[in-house]
């Protein structure tokens, strides 16, 4: 299955390509208002979608309803961008709200209490600097929620991750270690252990810190931990370098991982530079992927096409 920006939903099926739109999207209609979806989950026989401006909708066809957990709008944040992490075994889904100060409030336009049209010329452009100051003093927010539509259960972040200045932080990924035990995995070396019913502790260490993990995987009892640039084996505390040990055949020559996953007791890497890894505990193998596979134009598109 396939997410547009604009409210597509693609499905692949044994009788081919399936498309549908999300009602109230442009997707739908260009005079709908503009949302950019970011992630989608099947439930059931439904679709939970993800998107900003307080988009986390259930539902399929014709038939959508707000699903969002109960979370509190203050001054001068905006409603929150909703993001889904995934599941684990034991079908509890992950979802992120990220809220950053309305930057309508910190804009000198006509209309705003501190906006006069006889400003002169310095001390509009001090008063734009002085609000802009004060715009970047607010911390963006991420709020953690483990459950199910109708039923959600917000976990507690650490504050570096919940309250960041500057803006940049993020949670990237969970993954289960059976039934018990779960990984949140994310910016500035973030990897929390635990469940959604006892909660989670953030067992990684300050060294960490500079770490971005953007990818995780569980893979023969260990979690393997990739960055934009680096792959690492995390022990429980500390992250360590676990680069593919092979000549590089083609630029770029460092390790760029794209997308990490394990299957039949084998961790495979796949890197931007047109290739992917496997290692089987034993040796690493590098595997071309064929250039005219990055080339395919994408088909989707009007209620006839196909992705």
């Amino acid at each position: 299955m396939a997410l547009s920006l604009n409210g597509d939903i693609y499905v692949i099926t044994p009788k081919g390509a399936e498309h549908s739109v999300i009602p109230g999207t442009q997707a739908e209609s260009d005079d709908a208002s503009e949302i950019l979806f970011s992630s989608i989950l099947p439930v059931g026989d439904q679709w939970l979608v993800a998107g900003d401006e307080g988009f986390l909708k259930l539902g399929k066809e014709k038939s959508w309803q707000d699903v969002s957990p109960p979370l509190q709008t203050e001054y001068p944040y905006k409603v929150p961008d909703w993001t889904i992490l995934g599941t684990n075994q034991n079908g509890d889904i992950f979802i992120v709200a990220r809220q950053a100060a309305n930057t309508r409030h910190f804009n000198l336009y006509p209309g705003h209490p501190l906006y006069r049209e006889d400003m002169p010329d310095e001390e509009r452009f001090e008063l734009k600097k002085k609000l802009y100051a004060e715009l970047d003093s607010y911390p963006r927010l991420k709020t953690l929620f483990t459950g199910r539509p109708g039923a959600w259960k917000q976990q507690a972040l650490p504050d570096r991750i919940a309250r960041s200045l500057p803006a940049y932080s993020y949670v990237a990924d969970v993954e289960s270690d059976g039934p018990e035990a779960d990984y949140v995995i994310g910016s500035d070396g973030l990897v929390m252990k635990g469940n959604p019913q006892a909660g989670f502790t953030d067992i990684s260490s300050i060294a960490d810190r500079e770490k971005n993990f953007k990818d995780g995987v569980r893979w023969r009892n260990e979690l393997i931990l990739a960055t934009g640039t680096e792959l690492f084996r995390f022990d429980g505390h500390f992250a360590k370098p676990f680069a593919p040990k092979v000549k590089m055949r083609s630029a770029p020559f460092v390790l760029l991982p794209s997308a990490i996953f394990a299957q039949n007791d084998k961790l495979y890497v796949f890197d931007y530079g047109l290739r992917f890894y496997s290692f089987d505990d034993e040796s690493w193998h590098q595997h071309d992927i064929p250039k005219e596979l990055s080339q395919r134009p994408f088909k989707g598109g009007g209620g006839t096409g196909s992705p």
